[in-house]
């Protein structure tokens, strides 16, 4: 260990003879906070969830914070306003990994199509979350490499870390015994030396070690943007799906809570193709129809719709669908839904849906 300094006239002229003891902080790997209301819907949700369990208990054996990431990432889905805890309250992991994540979720060009699906909704959030957390579970060493995790990197930092704050707390206690004597003490001020040397010396091994990891994190950034984009890409697939079933089949579309009609349509209709692909026309279908009782027409995600009844199919296309007619601007409404149902008994016209 190479010392900087040789005599107490070193450390008293230094800047590290002004350095307070820090403050003893309690640690959190959750990086997001919430409420005691949040906690207690997010604790109904993980409730007999043996595969989420088993999930996180695998992931936490190379990474401790997983578990909390979980949370954080539901919290991300589900809450109005996320609020983030304080940088010097997280643990190492939280802030090496985490968070990076957390902040490549919000990133995402889909996140605000998932955050329109399940802000204030529940299940919906819950399944994108697990969803999410199955996925970045299953990538987890490739991720850890991509943020300079790897070889228990980020487990040695969080050693070192708490080695530096324990050498400051040390060389402060004796300056301050230092301080209080009246008369010079050889031995004392030896001491002091080479307690400004361990804390010089622990601090210059915590820089190394996270100019290491951030430096493997920047030469990474893009490999880790594109599978946290995959992962929320899943995400969403799983909230609309839970949307559209419960949207479908359910008395009470909007109403997206884990109870027992909801989970019980799920699991029932999770087990038939054909019901799942039912789902998301049918599912959309009667959300159009509802917003167009209320409004005669709505705007919803980019899209126009409006609903018309009579005998004339002329009379249910907007001005704007009249564009279907051209092949040239065909191509602006390939995510366009049109429904039409036919209530005639006429053999030319047999009552039958179709959609485009």
């Amino acid at each position: 260990m190479k010392k900087i300094y040789r005599k107490i006239d070193d450390v008293l002229h230094a800047p590290i003879s002004e350095l307070l003891p820090p403050d003893t902080v309690e640690k959190t790997d959750r990086v997001l906070r919430s409420t005691k209301l949040e906690d207690s819907i997010y604790t109904d949700l993980r409730a007999d969830d043996g595969s989420l369990d088993q999930v996180e208990q695998t992931a936490a054996e190379k990474l401790a914070s997983f578990p909390a990431l979980s949370r954080d990432v539901f919290q991300s889905f589900y809450s109005l306003l996320p609020r983030h805890n304080d940088e010097s309250t997280l643990s190492v992991a939280a802030r090496k990994f985490n968070a990076p994540i957390l902040e490549r979720i919000t990133q995402s060009e889909d996140f605000p199509t998932l955050k329109a699906i399940c802000e204030g909704r529940e299940l919906p959030a819950y399944e994108a979350a697990s969803e999410f957390i199955a996925r970045t579970a299953g990538e987890l060493d490739g991720l850890l490499s991509d943020l300079g995790g790897e070889n228990n990197a980020l487990n040695t930092l969080e050693k070192l870390e708490k080695g530096e704050e324990q050498a400051q707390r040390d060389l402060a206690g004796l300056l301050e015994r230092m301080q209080r004597c009246k008369e010079r003490d050889p031995q004392l001020e030896q001491s002091v030396v080479e307690a400004a040397n361990r804390a010089d010396s622990k601090q210059r091994q915590v820089e190394a070690v996270g100019k290491m990891i951030d430096a493997k994190a920047a030469k990474n950034k893009d490999d880790l943007t594109a599978s946290v984009a995959q992962a929320v890409s899943a995400a969403v697939e799983k909230a609309e799906e839970v949307r559209n079933i419960i949207g479908a089949w359910s008395d009470e579309p909007g109403k997206l809570e884990k109870n027992k009609v909801n989970t019980g349509l799920l699991d029932l209709v999770r087990k038939s193709d054909v019901l799942k692909d039912i789902s998301k026309y049918l599912g959309r279908f009667r959300e159009i129809f509802a917003q167009g009782k209320r409004n005669g027409y709505a705007y919803g995600r980019g899209e126009k719709y409006s609903l018309e009844l009579g005998c004339n199919i002329s009379r249910a296309l907007t001005s704007e669908l009249a564009m279907l007619a051209s092949s040239k601007t065909v191509p602006l409404f390939l995510q366009t839904l049109i429904l039409c149902l036919s209530q005639t008994a006429n053999a030319s016209c047999p009552r039958n849906a179709w959609m485009n």
